[in-house]
């Protein structure tokens, strides 16, 4: 076993043999002020493999590598009142020089506070900032069969805020109220441009244009608040029960860019494409449901979190949802090496092209510690969307390693193979899979 943990460690990142040394690192963190403030540098190393970098059924293979220096705060450890920060930056890097246009450093923050004296009311507020580059997300949304994302990658900001109160009304009764806010900003879209004939009247004059379009075309960005309020009882020591109701509202605006034609002939001809619907529109949705957290069969095996109930929704100039909804993850250890999860939901949200998508998500984990140092993962998800008229059925399975080789430095070993159907449209059917070998430091 222990050659093993070494080939994992070996295959993630090519370091020397003294790095083992237990006096290679002073203890952590790498500044400390007064007793309660530390400050660690948190980075990582990435090498991502994969045969669809662009998730489309023109499959394009790439590879990349990701170095993420990074510091953390944390202040308050185990206090009544703790704040945590972290600033990372992701620089990425192709081995095509074809694909240089899509290098680039990738900034994500995330700040928490927590207050909690042990009085009766406990309070929480977390904030985030990243931006991501990614088309599967979209892909698996059917969004490529009505707005072809093309050879090109989309770029977006991404923000995250939200707060909790927990106010304690009795020993068995509490009650949560909440607030969060999370919403997103294309940037830098892809532009390309194509020879194109003035069809205006009269029909077969032959005007030639020029048509500009970008990778955001049809695209929305979304606004998204809720608003959640739970009422928990706890029945049993280790088992409790709740009545939750959420509010949700998400604002859609059509992304900065748009698709212009202008013909040499006509120059007054100008044509902007913009996602279906006019604007202002705005989804507004409910949730009324029952939820459980907790172990049933007070073994200290099985736990369970879940939420069921029911959701109703409305789309301005669009037909009312009403459909169950649900959030079911079972956890259970079947010996002291082996646990297991599955988690199923159902739910609908506001879709990246105006309009909004039932989701059916499934997904099936196995976890094996093979020893203190290093366990190993399996997993399937099966997940059902449908977003208007589209369906997109996908299947991903995925396979890992995580090799803790100290107090500071770990490894991870992971490959993922994606495959997604339109039983509307085979010619969009796609097939991914990704390998990617990662090292993180933390001190």
């Amino acid at each position: 076993m222990t050659s093993v943990r070494f080939l994992i460690a070996a295959a993630c990142m090519a370091v020397g043999s003294s790095l083992g040394a237990a006096n290679l690192f002073p203890t952590s963190p790498l500044i400390q002020l007064g007793n309660d403030t530390d400050i660690f540098f948190d980075s990582s190393f990435a090498l991502d493999i994969t045969d669809n970098l662009y998730t489309t059924a023109n499959a394009v293979s790439a590879t990349s590598w990701t170095v993420t220096p990074g510091l953390a705060l944390e202040y308050g450890k185990d206090s009544a009142f703790a704040v945590n920060f972290s600033a990372r930056r992701n620089i990425v890097r192709y081995n095509k020089a074809s694909l240089a246009d899509l290098e680039d450093d990738r900034d994500a923050l995330s700040a928490s506070i927590r207050a909690d004296d042990g009085g009766p009311l406990s309070l929480s507020l977390d904030s985030s900032y990243r931006i991501t580059v990614r088309n599967d997300d979209l892909a698996q949304q059917g969004v490529g069969t009505v707005i072809p994302l093309g050879a090109n990658l989309l770029r977006q900001s991404n923000y995250s805020h939200a707060f909790e109160a927990k106010y304690k009304l009795t020993e068995k009764i509490n009650v949560t109220l909440g607030f969060t806010n999370t919403y997103n900003h294309y940037l830098n879209p892809v532009k390309y441009e194509e020879q194109v004939t003035d069809a205006a009247p009269p029909v077969g004059t032959g005007n030639n244009g020029i048509k500009t379009s970008y990778n955001t075309n049809g695209l929305t960005e979304l606004n998204t608040k809720a608003i959640p309020l739970e009422v928990i009882y706890q029945a049993f020591e280790k088992l409790s029960f709740g009545l939750r109701y959420q509010h949700d509202i998400t604002d859609y605006s059509p992304a900065p860019y748009f698709s212009q034609n202008t013909s040499t002939a006509t120059p007054g001809l100008i044509t902007t494409q913009r996602p279906a619907g006019s604007y202002p529109l705005q989804m507004r949705k409910h949730f009324y449901g029952l939820t459980a957290k907790g172990d049933p069969t007070g073994a200290g095996k099985l736990n369970v979190t879940a939420r069921a109930g029911y959701a109703t929704s409305s789309v301005d100039g669009a037909a009312n949802e009403q459909i169950p909804s649900f959030s079911i993850n079972l956890q259970h250890t079947l010996t002291e090496k082996v646990n297991h999860s599955l988690a199923l939901s159902r739910d609908i949200n506001a879709n990246n092209t105006g309009g909004q998508i039932d989701s059916k998500s499934y997904t099936y984990t196995v976890n094996f510690t093979a020893a203190e140092d290093l366990s190993f993962n399996l997993g399937a998800t099966k997940s059902d969307v449908l977003a208007g008229p589209t369906v997109v059925n996908t299947m991903v399975y995925n396979l890992g390693a995580d090799y803790k080789y100290n107090p500071h430095l770990s490894f991870t070993l992971a490959y993922s193979s994606t495959d997604s159907k339109l039983p509307g449209n085979a010619a969009a059917n796609f097939q991914a899979n990704a390998l990617t070998i990662s090292g993180a430091f933390r001190y």
